[in-house]
């Protein structure tokens, strides 16, 4: 059998799937459309069906990640609500997050709790015609192992978001009496999800399946991101399990088990990881190329990828970063999270700070700095790599005779060129005349075959010629360099923000860019193993035997690939890192910690701190951007465009006045967002389960809303 083995819109199926839920049209289908009689007769019929199936993992813009997300942020807005990353599209001098700011209600309608019910009803509708195609023993197994697993898969985000759901495994038709059931309680749904992908795991036919599908390692990477969530859920949140022994249901600490059992088997089926392709140089390029490569067939550690082609199924994840529509950055606390190269943290006893040369050296600072509290260019310097490849780092150059044409700024020693250096250069220089010359994206594929490429621009090339790009009133003052001083401003209406940290995750030189359409064929991982082995470390940590063979296993294999230093357990101790939350184990810590950097800006983050019940940790931090080492000298004849200094007094938590930033000696971090707690707001317990929508209520009498949102 021959096929496309991609997770593309596969148009029969989704024709089918998107009817199937209307009994009535089944019935008045014409001749010759694909119906419920005509879909199931042989495996070649029912297999295009199930592949409708794949659609849930394109999210309902571009893509998914480990629950729906929306908008031009693509996979980061849970990201957002988790307080981790910042959109910056909100205002001045307010809280951002609408969870922090206490904003969010209870909805009308909501399609993260009616969407995954419809995938349900089309995995129930291929399990009703399970025993009627023509297929194989094998072939039939198969399909069933597929439906269950996508059922499986939403039933999990329901139970996620909403904790208690009504669980459905037939085909309801208008008289079922589930239609008006009462929510299942979440120890019977997670028990049920848990037999469900056991079932698969053991059931599904690698044999069988295709490149770039379902198989038995993608049920157990699913398996283990479900039996971590939930286990840790119950742990964190005191669930009362004493109906489990009554019932036969798994326990948090079962699932914990089987969490470390599955992820150490996907471990051991792929013990390599993705070092990268292309031809740049920056440290750690491996963790970035995955979300920038064209083509991730083959490539280590990918268990299943949404596959672009060009000119049929495209998306502009990279091109949002380009324009001036992208809203999406990193708060100073964030980047405060990201260790040293030698991986410590940034307030460790023995952390070390590094001074640039003119001849483009790193060596000991002689006068310590605090990272916290330094130039962009010192912040930045010589960190975990994953940071510069997840927010934009600083340069100037010089726009040349056409908007595409720049030299760089070699002034001052070449302290603006630290960066460019690092980084491969996004433009083609010419040898005669020393300018370079960025290439039209919009134009094609392929121009340079580097990802992250410095300096940047946008959808057509135009340069940026400063990075930090802040929005600021005023005038563009190439004279603020001149004189030493870092620049704030780009004079360009794209890639800025108030932070000075610009997200540029999904950022490929190569892709095709366009201004109004779709045109990026860069590939996107749904499933990878990197998220498994920290799901083991953690789990293996719960279970009490996380220990430095397990670390060498999981973490430090992943700050190999980011070429940092590795994690020594017996040297974490309660001051490893002044700034941890003191509530939790200093070990666990640093286990978390990683994950929120390895999995940063895909959007795992707001079920991270959910289930930790650490939400209010991270959400209730202030919003605020980077460090100016003089404000007026950086500002230039630009001004803030907050009416003010622009410069947080780190005392009111509140915009410093003239005087106040004068007796700060001028310097001082930039200031956009209030502290949610001096304003009254925060995170609230009730957040921690999504409320049902109000029109679900009203339909079904037996619904009851959750218990502190009544």
């Amino acid at each position: 059998m021959k096929k496309i083995a991609y997770i593309i819109l596969a148009a029969c199926a989704t024709v089918l799937g998107a009817t199937s839920c209307n009994d009535d049209f089944l019935e008045r289908s014409k001749q010759g459309a694909v119906d419920e009689k005509s879909a199931f007769v042989t495996y070649e019929t029912s297999y295009n069906y199930v592949l409708g199936l794949y659609n849930m993992f394109n999210g309902y813009t571009q893509f998914s990640g480990p629950a729906p997300v929306s908008g031009a942020l693509g996979t980061s807005t849970r990201d957002i609500w988790s307080g981790i990353l910042t959109n910056y599209g909100t205002g001045i001098g307010n809280v951002t997050n609408p969870y922090a700011n206490q904003t969010v209600s209870i909805p009308t309608s909501d399609g993260t709790y009616t969407n995954p019910y419809v995938w349900i009803r089309m995995a129930n509708l291929m399990l009703k015609h399970i025993d009627e195609p023509e297929a194989t023993d094998a072939e039939r197994l198969h399909l069933e192992a597929l439906a269950r697993f996508f059922r499986a898969y939403c039933h999990y985000t329901l139970m996620m978001t909403y904790g208690d759901v009504i669980y459905v495994d037939e085909l309801l038709t208008e008289t079922s009496e589930k239609l008006h059931a009462a929510r299942d309680s979440r120890l019977y749904v997670a028990d049920r999800i848990y037999k469900e992908l056991i079932w698969c795991s053991q059931n599904i036919q690698d044999a069988v399946a295709e490149p770039n599908t379902v198989n038995s390692d993608v049920v157990k990477a699913l398996l283990s991101r479900f039996a971590l969530f939930e286990g840790t859920w119950r742990k964190y949140h005191a669930t009362d399990e004493s109906a489990c022994a009554a019932n036969d249901w798994i326990t948090g600490t079962e699932l914990l088990e089987e969490c470390a059992r599955v992820s150490l088997e996907v471990m051991e089926n792929h013990p390599t990881l993705y070092y990268g392709n292309s031809p740049d140089t920056h440290p750690g390029k491996g963790w970035g190329e995955m979300w920038t490569t064209e083509d991730l067939a083959g490539v280590p550690g990918v268990l299943l990828y949404v596959k672009y082609v060009a000119d049929y199924k495209m998306h502009r994840l990279g091109h949002f970063e380009h324009i001036g529509s992208a809203s999406l950055e990193m708060p100073q606390c964030t980047v405060d999270l990201y260790l040293t190269e030698e991986g410590l943290p940034i307030h460790h006893r023995d952390v070390k700070t590094y001074d640039y040369t003119a001849d483009g050296r790193y060596v000991e600072s002689a006068t310590p700095y605090d990272y916290a509290d330094a130039n962009i260019y010192r912040t930045l310097r010589k960190r975990d790599p994953r940071l510069t490849q997840m927010v934009m780092p600083p340069y100037h150059v010089f726009v040349g005779a056409g908007a595409n044409d720049f030299t760089p700024d070699t002034s001052n020693g070449g302290k603006w060129t630290e960066y460019l250096r690092i980084f491969s250069s996004r433009g083609i220089l010419n040898g005669a005349t020393g300018v370079s010359t960025l290439p039209n994206p919009a134009a094609g594929y392929h121009f340079i075959d580097h990802h992250k490429a410095l300096p940047s621009g946008n959808w057509g090339g135009n340069v940026l010629p400063n990075v930090p790009n802040v929005q600021t009133i005023g005038a563009y003052d190439n004279s603020v360099a001149a004189a030493g001083h870092q620049m704030i401003y780009g004079n360009k209406p794209f890639q800025r923000g108030r932070s000075g940290y610009f997200v540029w995750k999904h950022h490929a030189c190569w892709d095709k860019q366009d201004q109004n359409n779709p045109r990026e064929v860069s590939d996107k991982p749904v499933f990878k193993v990197e998220e498994t082995m920290l799901n083991y470390a953690e789990a293996m940590w719960e279970l009490g035997r996380f220990d430095q063979p397990v670390a060498d296993l999981t973490i430090n294999k992943l700050r190999d690939r980011a070429e940092m230093g590795r994690m020594e357990v017996s040297a974490i101790d309660a001051s490893f890192d002044p700034d941890r939350d003191p509530s939790v184990d200093p070990v666990l810590w640093e286990i978390r910690r990683e994950r929120l950097i390895e999995l940063m800006g895909e959007s795992f983050s707001f079920e991270d701190v959910r289930r930790w019940k650490k939400a209010d940790w991270f959400v209730n931090k202030q919003h605020y951007g980077m460090y100016l080492d003089d404000a007026a000298a950086s500002f230039g004849k630009a001004k803030p465009n907050t009416g003010g200094t622009g410069i947080l007094n780190p005392t009111t938590r509140l915009e410093a006045s003239a005087a106040d930033l004068a007796a700060m000696g001028g310097a001082g971090h930039l200031y956009y967002y209030l502290d949610p707690l001096k304003a009254g707001k925060g995170w609230l317990e009730k957040y921690y389960l999504t409320p049902l929508p109000s029109d679900e209520l009203l339909l079904n009498e037996n619904l009851e809303q959750q218990e502190l949102w009544k």
